[in-house]
């Protein structure tokens, strides 16, 4: 569970530092820490993609 939904917190974090990261958790109403935890649903992966490419202003987000 939430293996894929992890990865965007990583990309976030690996593209746009902690700051990046911070950003997503408050955007997406989840810690990071809670990430791997929560299940990978369709929803929660398109809703963690359109926030990274919100945050970090890249439209070439990686699918996860």
């Amino acid at each position: 569970m939430g293996q894929r939904l992890e990865k965007y917190f990583d990309y976030a974090k690996q593209k746009g530092g902690l700051a990046a990261q911070m950003r997503l958790a408050m955007k997406f109403g989840m810690a990071s820490n809670k990430a791997g935890a929560a299940p990978d649903t369709p929803d929660q992966l398109e809703k963690a993609k359109a926030l990274c490419k919100e945050i970090l202003g890249d439209a070439n987000v990686p699918s996860f």
